[in-house]
């Protein structure tokens, strides 16, 4: 298994990663011109693997590398490696190496999948090479500075990768963090493999949704803790480049949900694992920083929608403010802060999920009941006269939906999905009356830094402020429904 963390900089930081004071000796120097094989139907990627052939000093090396998982820039994946003769794969020695792994081999085995393999794309770079001992790990620090090409297509290659040689994979943050003092950078959870994949398929910066997640009904705590916090972070992370590069407001929409699912899943094990303050605070701010973007997304697309009398000249103040603010996200997320968060996060989720006791399903049953009492308590406490008493109520209602969906595996499934249904329908429900209280707000601050606009601005939220007013939350109703659900069965 081969464990590396990957970070990006910038062309013009490598002087200072190559005198370094942590690398003091040399580095060796090696090009690398690796060619990647799959088939016309990517039969490999489907499956997870990556195979290459690479020249390393005058000689020929196959690798594939499959299966894993990639958390906080943390890679850990199978590797096998082999000398071979030619600049082409020999897939009987490969079959050698997997040895009686089931699922690789019966990949390896797949019809004609030697006569089918073609070279896709080359990766070329030049490698610098250093091996360091730090804290009792052994560390080799790679900074690879090339291209991808495919057919007429180059992506730029400008990264440097740690690799575990021997020691505890925490090592790594820490170096990295080092590294961080000094150098701007940026965590990335997609290798040079996945890079050359997105250039043959031609895949953009489509939004990443939550993946379901599955836990083995005898899981422990411990697993669960790893698998639900890994999760959320592949949710935030997978939509990063998005935001950066792209233009969609989903892609940002799902890297908040992506950070409060996260901040929710911080909550759930607070009493067993706590988060440490500093890191909460920087949750806190990605949370903050992303929110604000986010709300101005929905007054533009969804709420100023509902009135009636277009007006161009209020939309286009808008969209100013919205793109604004979205550049604003994209450089929290270009930010040393950002990806100091993201490496201590992998780093304490190392450290701490080892030390929990239990199992992940009387954890599960336990705060289950916990935060159904939670919510049943506020809803009777809504108030049409306190707004705040609603807006506690779908906090409570996201919690608990939260914490189901990363525990659904556990329960029966027919019981659970119609109280996550219930759950969401909530939410949508007191979400309108939450989202034209933020227009309202949104609203107010364009006022005050348009003033030549206030009158149109003005007549916006009055029309915005009668609709609430027509159309109220039916709070006895949602009342009703809450209290007639009952929590879904675990599995026996």
């Amino acid at each position: 298994m081969e464990v590396e963390l990957k970070l990006l900089l910038a062309p013009e930081d490598n002087g200072k990663l190559l005198q370094h004071p942590l690398l003091d000796a040399p580095a060796r120097v090696q090009q690398l011109t690796a060619r990647y094989f799959d088939t016309p139907d990517l039969h490999l990627m489907r499956h997870g693997a990556g195979l290459r052939v690479r020249k390393e000093d005058g000689e020929w090396i196959q690798t594939m590398k499959a299966g894993g998982s990639v958390q906080s820039g943390l890679h850990s994946r199978n590797e096998w490696e082999c000398a071979v003769d030619r600049s082409w794969p020999r897939l009987g020695k490969l079959r050698k190496l997997v040895g009686d792994d089931e699922p690789w081999l019966a990949m390896l085995d797949a019809p004609d999948l030697k006569d089918r393999l073609e070279p896709l794309f080359l990766v070329d770079v030049q490698r610098h090479l250093w091996e360091v001992e730090v804290a009792g790990n052994r560390i080799e620090v790679a900074l690879d500075v090339g291209h991808i090409d495919r057919k007429t297509h180059k992506v730029a290659i400008n990264e440097i990768e740690l690799e575990l040689k021997d020691g505890d994979p925490a090592g790594l943050y820490a170096f990295a963090l080092q590294l961080l003092e000094d150098i701007p950078l940026r965590i990335t959870n997609i290798n040079k493999a996945q890079r050359g994949y997105m250039l043959v398929r031609e895949t953009g910066h489509a939004p990443y949704r939550a993946q379901a997640l599955h836990l083995d009904a005898d899981a422990t705590l411990s697993d669960a803790m790893s698998a639900v916090l890994g999760n959320c972070l592949e949710h935030i992370q997978r939509n990063e480049v998005a935001v950066v590069e792209g233009h969609d407001p989903e892609t940002l929409h799902q890297m908040r949900v992506g950070v409060r699912r996260l901040r929710s899943a911080l909550k759930l094990f607070a009493a067993v694992a706590p988060c440490p303050p500093a890191l909460q605070e920087d949750i806190g701010w990605l949370g903050m920083e992303l929110g604000a973007a986010r709300d101005w997304d929905v007054l533009l697309s969804s709420t100023l929608a509902r009135v009636d009398v277009a007006q161009i000249e209020l939309q286009s103040l808008a969209l100013q403010t919205a793109r604004a603010k979205r550049h604003e996200a994209a450089q929290a997320l270009l930010s040393p802060r950002y990806t100091r968060l993201m490496l201590t996060m992998g780093s304490w989720m190392l450290q701490a999920a080892p030390l929990l006791n239990g199992s992940a399903a009387q954890f599960s049953r336990q705060t289950m009941q916990h935060l159904h009492k939670s919510l049943i308590k506020r809803a009777n406490r809504m108030d049409r006269d306190d707004a705040s008493s609603a807006h506690r109520t779908r906090i409570a209602a996201k919690r608990a939906r939260y914490a189901l969906e990363f525990f659904h595996s556990l329960y029966r499934t027919k019981s659970t999905h119609s109280y996550l249904k219930t759950l969401a329908a909530v939410q949508e429900e007191l979400g309108r009356h939450n989202d034209l209280a933020v227009a309202g707000r949104l609203l107010q601050e364009l006022a005050q830094q348009h003033p030549q606009a206030a009158g149109a601005i003005q007549f916006a939220r009055g029309y915005l402020l009668a609709q609430q007013a027509t159309a109220p939350t039916e709070l006895d109703a949602i009342r009703r429904r809450l209290h007639a659900l009952r929590l879904p069965h675990a599995h026996h």
